[in-house]
């Protein structure tokens, strides 16, 4: 084991090596938002996605079929491994700020949804203003984050060339993402029967901010990547949410439309997003820790 191993092994910040610029920390007021983010992602997503029958009665409108619970579940749970990471993995801001222009069109997405499907929440059911409340405020919760910790992390690195396929494979991916998640937000009667699955109109919007996340990860990637740091863990979440929602057509076959015209090409976008998305975290980790740039 070596001297720095030993060092780190025993908590002691190890600097990183000669060679890798200097990275800013993540602050302590982004980390006590991160770990709210947390919280919240586990307690949804373990309820919604390993206890979606429970959603028709027990969350902040009735949802049903149990595999649209878990498809929100999905989202959540991954979203528990991005703001895990961050806690419990990454110590530097670059390492994480690729996921919250994602949690900033979250957020907004559904509380827009939840004031224009107000008829169908349960405002007598005091998680239903926890939901709300909650969708209200990490908008502004996130740019403050951004703004804070933007502010105190000095000059940007070089933009490294070697990230050039990983930029363009999330422009491309990231703009078919984004416009799944602009139409079934801005018109989602049209899917209601195409959908591999029975969806309402609110639920086509819910689902519509999770895409619209998944977007912002790889067009942020696409754009504004600069360090082989900033893609592991963004990357990853990405991974987890498709393998979550691959799932789905597994756990609730007896729920699966087979004629749906979207059935086939859903199961196919997501596999491709999840296979680039994890090939992109793979080869930026490797550049990334052999020249000392700590996550």
């Amino acid at each position: 084991m070596s001297a720095a191993q030993g060092s780190e092994a025993l908590g002691v910040p190890v600097p990183e090596r000669a060679g890798a610029q200097q990275a800013a920390p993540v602050l302590a007021i982004s980390k006590i938002g991160v770990l709210v983010l947390f919280l919240l992602a586990v307690a949804n997503g373990v309820f919604l996605y390993f206890l979606p029958w429970l959603a028709e009665n027990y969350y902040a409108w009735s949802i049903r079929p149990p595999i649209n619970a878990a498809f929100l579940g999905a989202g959540y749970l991954a979203g528990a491994v991005v703001t895990g990471l961050s806690l419990f993995g990454a110590r530097y801001w670059r390492s994480i700020r690729g996921f919250i222009p994602g949690f900033f069109l979250l957020g907004a997405t559904l509380f827009a949804a939840t004031l224009i499907h107000a008829d169908r929440f349960r405002w007598d059911y005091p998680l239903t203003w926890v939901w709300t409340i909650v969708y209200a405020l990490i908008p502004p919760a996130a740019a403050m984050i951004w703004v804070v910790q933007e502010r105190a992390a000095g000059a940007a690195p070089a933009r490294d060339a070697r990230l050039s396929t990983v930029r363009l494979g999330s422009w491309v991916l990231g703009a078919v993402v984004a416009v799944v998640g602009v139409l079934l937000y801005v018109f989602p009667d049209m899917f209601l029967q195409s959908w591999p699955w029975q969806i309402t109109p609110l639920l086509a919007r819910a689902f519509a901010g999770w895409y619209l996340l998944v977007a912002a990860i790889l067009l942020y990637g696409a754009a504004a990547s600069r360090e082989a740091r900033e893609v592991p863990v963004p990357y990853i979440t990405v991974v987890a949410w498709c393998v979550l929602l691959l799932l789905l057509p597994l756990l609730y076959s007896s729920s699966l439309r087979p004629d749906a015209g979207l059935l086939w090409p859903w199961v196919a976008l997501h596999v491709v997003v999840m296979l680039f998305a994890g090939w992109a975290a793979v080869y930026a980790y490797t550049p990334a820790r052999n020249e000392g740039q700590r996550l």
